[in-house]
């Protein structure tokens, strides 16, 4: 019979999720995520395959909070008020969040390690992807309400939100300051604004 784990599993990937989107994978070191995490290297090796598994679990982790705050909430909307509170959202700061390192995500993608690892390449990649999706249905939604623009063109318009996100969280992070891209983001929401029939 196996024995029980000896932790909370859930806790332990928060931790290391805020762990990792704080230090980057390169950046933390497996003493430090046994800290973190209070797992010893036994189980980080059983229960997640090791450091590159445990990223590959908090980005999930990561993934499936984005799904619920943002990418949920947008699949309900059909306005382009939606594309410009997630935009804002990204400069506002929140109570216990870790935005003001970035998104995990965009971090991540710029890492070398990462980007070595077809495993977490591959989370990047879909977190993107889907991203992108989403703001092109969300405008395909909203042309056939009337709400956008009939010359716009879906897939560049989700192209830009995806670019932006991007580049905004990569300038929060450089400063450790969730306002940092403030100034960007009213641009971005201008060129939204812009999109309204």
């Amino acid at each position: 019979m196996a024995r029980p784990k000896g932790y909370d599993e859930a806790e332990a990937l928060d931790r290391v999720k805020a762990a990792f989107w704080r230090e980057g994978y390169e950046g933390l070191g497996i003493r430090a995520i046994e800290e973190e995490t209070k797992l010893g290297r036994f189980a980080i090796r059983t229960a997640f395959g090791g450091k590159e598994g445990l990223m590959h679990a908090a980005m999930g982790a990561y993934r499936a909070e984005a799904e619920e705050y943002v990418l949920g909430p947008m699949r309900a909307r059909d306005d382009l008020d939606a594309l410009t509170e997630m935009l804002v959202g990204i400069v506002t700061p929140a109570e216990g969040s870790c935005r003001h390192f970035g998104c995990l995500m965009v971090n991540s993608s710029i890492e070398g390690a990462v980007r070595e690892s077809e495993l977490l390449k591959a989370q990047v990649t879909a977190h993107f992807e889907t991203l992108r999706e989403e703001v092109a249905a969300l405008i395909r939604r909203a042309q056939a309400q009337g709400h956008a623009r009939a010359d716009l063109d879906p897939e560049d318009a989700g192209q830009f939100i995806l670019g932006v996100v991007m580049g905004a969280n990569v300038m929060n992070r450089s400063v450790g300051n969730v306002t940092a891209a403030r100034g960007f983001i009213a641009q971005a929401v201008s060129t939204v604004d812009g999109w309204r029939a």
